[in-house]
């Protein structure tokens, strides 16, 4: 692994469903280590099934992309990404980071009771992101617990990019830009 991976980090937009708005921006960060080298955008529906196809075309159109990171695998509330088809049509390793452990029952009572007839795509991409893992990593306030899901690559594999990409926060560089990015619009 080099010493300043080339990482894009997702997160979403802040939205309010008040609002009535239907749409939401993804948001992604490219870095070389833990330097910001460009910003992408595009619009996701709140919800939706669109995520991990706009992510997947983001991607894309950014070649020297080693990994993917995202903040969790939601966005736009329910919009939930497989990372198991990520990874598949990018060939990009991709790494879902969260501060706290899911209650994996109570995502999916929800989510049955949000969309009665149309939960089944938003389970399997939450069985399709596979095993969530938990890892200790240094940071400037010394270390904190994490948890990821993973697909290309090992744990060990994982643990080592982490430590390499995170500075202050549970959060990679590339996924805490995003997510401050996100909370301007």
């Amino acid at each position: 692994m080099k010493d300043n991976p080339i990482t894009i980090g997702f997160d979403d937009a802040t939205f309010e469903l008040k609002t009535g708005s239907e749409t939401t921006q993804l948001i992604g960060v490219l870095c070389q280590g833990i330097r910001m080298v460009k910003v992408v955008k595009c619009e996701i529906v709140i919800d939706g099934n669109d995520a991990t196809e706009n992510l997947i075309k983001l991607v894309k159109q950014n070649e020297n992309i080693q990994y993917i990171l995202t903040h969790t695998i939601t966005f736009g509330g329910f919009n939930i990404v497989d990372l198991e088809e990520i990874y598949h049509e990018t060939g990009k390793p991709i790494i879902a980071v969260t501060e706290k452990k899911v209650d994996l029952d109570s995502v999916i009572k929800a989510l049955i009771k949000k969309f009665p007839s149309n939960y089944n795509n938003k389970i399997k991409n939450i069985f399709n992101a596979g095993e969530l893992y938990e890892t200790d990593i240094n940071t400037a306030g010394g270390f904190s617990r994490v948890f990821f899901h993973s697909k290309g690559l090992k744990i060990a594999e994982v643990e080592a990019l982490l430590n390499k990409i995170n500075i202050d926060s549970k959060l990679p560089e590339c996924v805490r830009l995003a997510h401050l990015i996100g909370r301007i619009f």
